[in-house]
């Protein structure tokens, strides 16, 4: 049996009644698999910590590299909305997310640069939670949240600052797909992300630290060599890591072989 973990279950963040419950199966399911795909070097690691027997291996999700690079645009975000400086987020609406990491780091950034905004592209549970959070600090008219987006290559390649607040990522596709359109990143160290270098490929800053991200922001809207540094080199060190189709395919293809003959 093979298991697959798109999500970091030992993260001590991934906490509550129901992840409980599913960190109690995720358990009882890993002592008896015989394979485990994870998507992140991060989450390999915990695993191993976990259980030193367990047979793991990394393959990421795969990305459509040429469809996000070739991607044509539709609109740009800085006419649309009207805002100098435009921070991304893409995420789904859910607790683990942090997003009022984001919006908090942005009233903070606003008392130097009142001409920032936020967008949020996604849908969830949250939403009604993150709007009071708007409205406690004043930012109407500076965060938009503009639901699940078919147009994603308008916003990743005309916004200016990608911004990841999760407490835990199994991956970060969002991350990667930001990166690959050439949006600089600031992000926590989850999923991928965790194996980007600080300053180099992005700013990576600890996880609830809303002064440190408001900090990161701030200088990066300040210095745009720094920003063009950080999509630059995000953009070579992802390409480094994607697999091409044939080599995703034919990963599965072997591991699923393997274990076929553990069975057979």
């Amino acid at each position: 049996m093979e298991l697959q973990l798109h999500t970091d279950p030992f993260s001590p963040y991934f906490s509550g009644f129901q992840n409980s419950v599913r960190k109690f199966f995720a358990r009882t399911v890993l002592a008896k698999a015989d394979n485990v795909r994870v998507v992140s070097e991060s989450v390999a690691q915990k695993l191993k910590i976990e259980n030193s027997k367990l047979k793991i291996y990394i393959l990421p999700i795969y990305v459509d590299r040429e469809r996000i690079e070739n991607a044509k645009l539709s609109f740009d975000v800085h006419a649309r909305y009207g805002w100098h400086f435009i921070l991304l987020a893409v995420s789904r609406l859910t607790e683990e997310k942090n997003l009022p990491l984001a919006i908090e780091a942005l009233a903070l950034v606003r008392k130097q640069f009142p001409d920032a905004g936020l967008l949020v592209v996604g849908s969830g549970p949250e939403e009604g939670r993150l709007k009071d959070l708007v409205k406690k600090l004043n930012l109407e008219g500076h965060v938009e949240f503009v639901g699940w987006q078919e147009d994603l290559a308008s916003f990743y390649k005309t916004s200016n600052l990608f911004i990841q607040c999760s407490f835990f990522e199994g991956y970060g596709l969002a991350l990667v797909e930001a990166g690959l359109s050439g949006l600089p990143v600031v992000t926590t160290p989850v999923g991928v992300a965790a194996e980007l270098e600080d300053g180099r490929d992005a700013r990576i800053l600890p996880i609830g630290r809303v002064d440190l991200f408001a900090e990161a922001i701030i200088d990066l809207i300040e210095h745009n060599d720094k920003r063009e540094n950080l999509r630059f080199n995000l953009k070579k060190t992802l390409e480094s890591k994607l697999l091409s189709k044939e080599q995703y395919l034919n990963t599965l293809k072997e591991n699923w072989e393997v274990l076929s003959k553990k069975i057979y």
